[in-house]
């Protein structure tokens, strides 16, 4: 296991300075995997860093509330855990991305479709070293949502252009990286021999798999 620090930068009287220390020196405590950095600078954020190193994911917001999934989650897939990672076919998609790739997606804590949202983009940026990725709360960058005409969340921005609104899985946020970005060529993946293959995950499959296996087939 890596060790991974909260990397904060907020100013001395910003209104939610004390909710957002409070909050991840909380999350910090509970392994000694994990630990804060408290630096004063403009506005609020903190920077998820892994051994040291920047891993791409920012948050501009205190990510409590429906958000707060998206927090842990960051950790635990910077680590290589989670079960929500993509399949091979789209993670190869992911890593042929062309960069660099700068993402913002504006959110609000009470909102169910923003996590979902938040959670893909990051996957991308620790699947891809070209892409990086900050989570804004709305609620506390006003003038800033005001000024991209943010009218609904989550709204993604991909280096200033606004390219999704709403509901969005990972497949859907690639296609929209692939048509804006491009891609570049990998690699020919390693083919895998089977001496048996069962497509399909309904009754028959399993049937199937589970007499080849008793069959040793």
């Amino acid at each position: 296991e890596a060790h991974y620090t909260f990397d904060i930068f907020v100013h001395p009287q910003h209104e939610s300075r004390a909710e957002l220390v409070d909050l991840l020196e909380e999350v910090a405590s509970c392994s000694d995997k994990l630990s804060c950095r408290l630096q004063d600078s403009e506005g609020l954020k903190f920077i998820l860093l892994k051994e040291g190193k920047d891993t791409g994911i920012t948050f501009r917001a205190v990510p409590g509330g429906h958000e707060f999934t998206s927090l842990l989650m960051a950790v635990l897939n910077a680590d290589g855990k989670g079960k929500n990672f993509p399949d091979e076919f789209i993670t190869r998609r992911i890593k042929a991305l062309q960069g660099p790739i700068s993402l913002t997606t504006y959110l609000s804590l009470t909102c169910t479709n923003c996590p979902d949202v938040v959670q893909a983009l990051n996957m991308m940026v620790l699947l891809n070293g070209q892409i990086r990725h900050e989570a804004v709360d709305g609620a506390i960058n006003e003038d800033e949502v005001n000024r991209m005409k943010v009218q609904a969340v989550p709204t993604v921005f991909a280096d200033g252009e606004q390219i999704h609104v709403g509901r969005g899985s990972i497949g859907d946020l690639l296609e929209k990286l692939e048509a804006r970005y491009g891609s570049v060529e990998l690699e020919a993946a390693e083919t895998k021999e089977y001496d048996v293959l069962v497509a399909g995950g309904g009754p028959s499959g399993t049937t199937a798999a589970i007499y080849s296996a008793r069959k040793g087939l």
